[in-house]
Formats: C-alpha cells, sequence, structure tokens
C-alpha cells in the first residue's frame, strides 16, 4: 500500500531548524572565546573534536551528515555540528527562506543574523567540514505543491509566480553565497515532486532558478549550485503512481554543477534491502557524467507505523553498508545520512516515519551500523578529494 501522506525528511529538517531557531540563536557571544556556551571549545562556539585516528585504504566518497538536532537545544543544535566535524566531511544546513525579511523593503531579524554568526563561527572552528547549504523554499507537507511559510501579505496560489517572492529567493539565495560561501549549495529540493504536482509553478521556478544560479555564482564563484531531485518520485513509486521523469534534469543541464538525489528507498516500493533493484544507483551514472551527490538518505532500524516490515538495525547496516560501497565504486562525490543521532522529539506527524532514522540513538548509544559509519570515516580521504 502506497502512504501518500508520507513527506521527505526533508521536509522534517526544515521544520524542525524552524522550530530550533529561537533556542538555538540565543547562545554564545565571541566566536573566538565560545563564552556562554557550555562546553565551548578554545577555538570557537563549539566543543573541541578530536578526529579518529585514520586507518585502513583511502577513500573518494565524501561523509555528511545534516545539522538536524537529537533534541531541540541550542546545545543539542552545536553538538550536531561537532559530531559530523568528528566523524564526517560534509555538513547539510537546510532551511527555507525567511521570505519577509527579503522581500522588497525588508530587514533582515536578529535572529537571522544571529544565527548566521554562530553556524559561520561553527564553520570556522571545524574547519574540516564542507558546507552544504540547502534552500529549501517548497512545503513537504503537501508533497511540495506550494510554497512554505509565505506571509499572509503574499497569495500562495502565485507562489513562483509573485514577481516580490522571486526577488526575495533570489535577495536570500545572495545572502547565504555572500556569508556561507558553501562549497554546495542547493537552490530547490525534490523539484521532480513540485512539476508533478503543481507545474505551473515547477515552470515558474525553473526561470527562476536560472536567476538564482547566476547571482550564486557572481558571490562565491566557487560554489557548485544545483537543485536536488527526489529519486524515488523520479521513478515514479512515492506518493502517486506516474511514469518516470528522468527527462526533467535536462531542463538544468548547463545550469546544474551536481546531479543531486534524495533517496529513502522504504518511502517507496522497497520492503526490505534485499528489495532494491541491483540497479538502483547505478542507472544514476548512465543519466549523468558528471559528479553525483547522495544529498539524502537514511534508513530506519525499527519498524515504521504502518509499515512494520521496514526497520531493524541489521537492515539499516545493510543500507548503509550498500550506499556507501555503490557510491565509492560508481563515482560518486558523497553520501548524506539524514541524522547522524535520533531526533528524539519526532513523536508526531509525518516525523514519526524518521525517529529511528539516526546511526546512533537520540543518548548518544551506538546501533549496528555506527561501526561501519566511524569504520568508513576513519578511512583518509584520497588526493583528490582533500
Amino acid at each position: 500500500m502506497r502512504r501518500s501522506s508520507w513527506v521527505p525528511a526533508s521536509w522534517i529538517v526544515a521544520a524542525l531548524l524552524a522550530l530550533t531557531g529561537l533556542a538555538f540563536t540565543a547562545c554564545g557571544s565571541g566566536s573566538g572565546s565560545g563564552s556562554g556556551t557550555p562546553g565551548a571549545g578554545p577555538g570557537g562556539p563549539g566543543p573541541t573534536v578530536v578526529r579518529p585516528e585514520p586507518a585502513g585504504e583511502p577513500r573518494t566518497v565524501l561523509l555528511g551528515f545534516s545539522s538536524l538536532p537529537a533534541e531541540l537545544t541550542s546545545q543539542s543544535y552545536i553538538q550536531a555540528f561537532a559530531t559530523a566535524a568528528q566523524y564526517a566531511d560534509l555538513l547539510l544546513i537546510q532551511r527555507t527562506p525567511p521570505w519577509v525579511e527579503f522581500l522588497p523593503s525588508g530587514t533582515i531579524s536578529n535572529e537571522t543574523a544571529e544565527t548566521t554568526r554562530l553556524e559561520t563561527a561553527l564553520l570556522k572552528q571545524y574547519s574540516n567540514l564542507r558546507l552544504y547549504y540547502a534552500i529549501d523554499p517548497t512545503d513537504g507537507a503537501v508533497q511540495r505543491s506550494r510554497l512554505a511559510n509565505l506571509p499572509s501579505s503574499v497569495d500562495v496560489q502565485a507562489g513562483f509566480e509573485d514577481p516580490d517572492v522571486r526577488a526575495a529567493f533570489v535577495a536570500y539565495a545572495a545572502y547565504i553565497a555572500k556569508n556561507y560561501k558553501p562549497a554546495y549549495m542547493a537552490l530547490g529540493l525534490e523539484i521532480n515532486m513540485t512539476y508533478e504536482r503543481a507545474p505551473r509553478q515547477f515552470e515558474a521556478f525553473a526561470t527562476l532558478y536560472d536567476e538564482a544560479y547566476a547571482v550564486v555564482k557572481g558571490n562565491s564563484p566557487g560554489t557548485k549550485v544545483f537543485p536536488t531531485w527526489q529519486l524515488e518520485d523520479l521513478e515514479g513509486t512515492f506518493g502517486q503512481v506516474h511514469p518516470p521523469r528522468w527527462e526533467l534534469i535536462e531542463r538544468f543541464r548547463g545550469k546544474m554543477d551536481v546531479l543531486a538525489i534524495s533517496t529513502y528507498p522504504f518511502l517507496g516500493e522497497v520492503r526490505s534491502v534485499a528489495d532494491i533493484r541491483e540497479d538502483y544507483y547505478r542507472q544514476l551514472r548512465t543519466r549523468w557524467s558528471g559528479e553525483i551527490l547522495v544529498a539524502e538518505t537514511g534508513y530506519p532500524s525499527a519498524p515504521v507505523e504502518g509499515r512494520e516490515a521496514v526497520g531493524t538495525e541489521a537492515e539499516q547496516k545493510a543500507y548503509l553498508q550498500r550506499v556507501l560501497t555503490e557510491a565509492e565504486q560508481l563515482g560518486f562525490s558523497g553520501v548524506v545520512w539524514f541524522a547522524a543521532l535520533d531526533p528524539a522529539f519526532a513523536t508526531t506527524g509525518p516525523a514519526v516515519a524518521f525517529k529511528d532514522i539516526g546511526l546512533r540513538r537520540s543518548d548518544g548509544s551506538n546501533k549496528q551500523a555506527w561501526a561501519l559509519w566511524e569504520e568508513w570515516a576513519r578511512r583518509p580521504l584520497a588526493a583528490g578529494q582533500r
């Protein structure tokens, strides 16, 4: 049975980080001393971390986590950065634009300025981390068929067709490019879902993307810019059934530096890792010769409500082994796991499907898959990826 009410994990990241805004921006003062932040290290607002000693053959795949915290506290949010710095190479920050601040005549809020200050200070402290910043303008709760969090002054039906919204999106993209200088930057997430459910919004976004792409490149030439694609929905197996939509990728060729996908096989037709087709990820290489990034993925370690056959610690480990091994074999640049630790607060609504997605429990104890992740994390990066 299909569960069309479920949403991709990216919506949960955006929604939960919006909830944490007031909590995590209130901490700390100067980025050098870490004053006001419990456990802060001498080099910044976060705790000092020591990466495990390198061991094993060099790897070509970057390992990534999102900044999703285990709990809705400032300390937990900062700890998500520290965990990534210790056991990964790439950090995903994902956020819906604060539209009202970037609309014409808008003003950047103290909250946004303080969030930027904190996050850039953490990234400076954890200098081994490369930043992947994802601007997430659409609402996953309705499968990306409309924009999220628009102010009441904006017609939600107009969406990307509204000139003020378009200006705000471009201005926000410029702000992130100038202030964060991310290694990777997504302008829109899982945009094929928008095509399927709101084709006019997709067409308006496609022209807006071209403008935002140019602005980001002008402010941060080294940033790799792209939209992301939802793999299960590209195949037509997530939510509503439809033909595959691989041709949509061609619309962005030439202004898409990376083919970036989100993939959650358990949200499609898969009931166990053994059900995942042999060509499931290999097909991406046949459709794109350039850089490919698994921009978001995960597998639950416990049964998911309504799909009791999905989710054990052994299955999670088996999926992690497969996605990392195939990413390396196929020459993908990186794999971003949804969350290092289970989000303890994901107890209601769509978030419940991801409450056991972490490789560690919310209290920091390890699941079976963690030893495998740590083994990969200890392998040194090959010369071409440093």
